[in-house]
């Protein structure tokens, strides 16, 4: 089963069970997933699509909702923030587990060492970081590692 369908039977499981909060995120989640089919034209089989285009729907969908819950702390609305807690756990977890900050420092180091790269090659660094760590290191925390690695 994939990912993609996994998330059909948690619609189906939290319409049974009458878990609102579940079913809410859950159709929210598959009708993104579908939305994305329709946009690349796609047959409309969730099944098609790739892990790697699913984890980057669901990594676009927990900042949106992280986005929001930093709105809805500011305000005060203490619902919507257990809303928006609960959806992002949700979506954490169908994330592969991410490397640790260490280990990414220590990755990151290597990649300069190696390749002996300066501060102005950033853009590489991030780029070889993209294309072997994609979804295994949080490249914003990745990001924010290189530059400080930098300014020391």
């Amino acid at each position: 089963m994939s990912l993609a369908e996994k998330i059909q039977e948690d619609v189906k499981s939290a319409l049974k069970g009458g878990d609102k909060k579940k079913l809410s995120i859950a159709r929210y989640l598959s009708s993104e997933l579908k939305n994305y089919l329709i946009k690349e034209n796609l047959d409309r089989e969730l099944s098609k699509i790739s892990d790697d285009n699913f984890y980057k729907i669901v990594k676009t969908q927990v900042k949106q909702k992280r986005e929001s819950l930093e709105f809805a702390e500011k305000v005060g609305d203490s619902i919507k923030v257990d809303n928006l807690n609960y959806d992002i756990d949700y979506l954490n977890s169908f994330l592969p587990k991410l490397i640790g900050e260490k280990e990414t420092q220590h990755i990151i180091m290597e990649i300069i060492d190696k390749n002996k790269f300066l501060s102005k090659d950033f853009g590489r660094i991030m780029g070889m970081l993209k294309k072997d760590y994609n979804n295994k290191i949080d490249l914003n925390s990745a990001s924010k590692l290189v530059k400080d690695i930098f300014n020391e």
